[in-house]
């Protein structure tokens, strides 16, 4: 049985075209973004609940040879949501 922390990016259509909203507008897969986050995102799983400080987890990847910056917000100790995602 997998017991890894799901990740999402936005949990309404709303919130998705919030979290993509730069990444978009630079002209980058969506799919490519998730992968690179989910990869780096994962050996930092599970993330404590509250988070320290109220702060998020941020990360930076390179996608496309664009470095992105995201915050990711433990939503409980199974789900992740990835929020914002900006160049850096």
């Amino acid at each position: 049985m997998n017991n890894a922390p799901g990740i999402v990016f936005g949990r309404s259509p709303n919130q998705t075209r919030h979290t993509f909203r730069y990444t978009d507008a630079l002209g980058l897969d969506r799919g490519s973004v998730m992968d690179a986050i989910r990869r780096d995102l994962q050996p930092h799983l599970p993330l404590p609940v509250p988070p320290p400080n109220g702060a998020p987890f941020i990360g930076t990847v390179t996608v496309d040879g664009m470095q992105l910056r995201y915050h990711a917000y433990p939503m409980n100790e199974g789900l992740v949501n990835v929020g914002r995602i900006t160049g850096s």
